[in-house]
């Protein structure tokens, strides 16, 4: 099944002038609201204070913390490719609500997919698109610790704007792209809730 899957994108890609694999190949649409420096600046600043919320917690205070679609797309415009250990350059994210992102980035195409070396060297530095529409939720471990992370489950996946059988996920996709669904987050993190155009955090009282 992974070699359908992978001959499937290579065919595509092949024909590049066909509609599947010119489609592979366009840029998707994600119609999100796009950062300034400032909103960067906002964003970062946040974050910390969702870091230090083990300090508010010991003197009981609750806390939340709202990030705005800009202030989460100039963040993630100048850290995602550092974090993600891959140059993945973000497109945009959008905030659709009810715990819902669309997200979209370009990458060269042998550090997307995971059967890399099945594909021609000219093709490996080619740029494509992911797209894809994801479920948030906050994940709390079984372990004594209870660890916390933010999980994302692909509910749609799209190369370009060709859209692909979400079984393949894994099938497809390089490991340090798919290492990118969960995030740790700090112990004090109760709740993570995706709405319109904005991320709300609540730390523990």
């Amino acid at each position: 099944m992974a070699l359908v899957a992978a001959f499937a994108v290579i065919g595509g890609l092949a024909i590049g002038s066909a509609w599947m694999g010119s489609r592979m190949l366009q840029e998707p649409e994600v119609l999100a609201t796009a950062g300034k420096a400032e909103d960067g600046v906002r964003a970062q600043q946040k974050i910390y204070d969702v870091l230090r919320g083990g300090a508010r917690r010991a003197r009981g205070r609750a806390h939340q913390v709202i990030l705005s679609e800009a202030e989460l797309n100039a963040f993630l415009a100048r850290h995602l490719a550092e974090a993600a250990k891959v140059p993945l350059r973000l497109g945009a994210v959008r905030l659709v609500g009810d715990g819902i992102v669309e997200f979209k980035g370009d990458l060269p195409l042998g550090q997307l997919l995971s059967f890399a070396e099945l594909l021609p060297a000219h093709w490996l530095e080619r740029p494509v698109w992911l797209h894809f529409g994801a479920r948030a939720s906050l994940e709390v471990g079984a372990d004594r610790g209870q660890r916390r992370y933010l999980r994302l489950d692909i509910e749609r996946l799209a190369l370009g704007r060709q859209p692909l059988p979400v079984m393949f996920l894994r099938l497809l996709l390089n490991p340090a792209i798919l290492s990118q669904l969960r995030w740790r987050l700090p112990e004090t993190v109760e709740s993570i809730t995706i709405e319109t155009q904005m991320v709300v955090i609540r730390t523990a009282s």
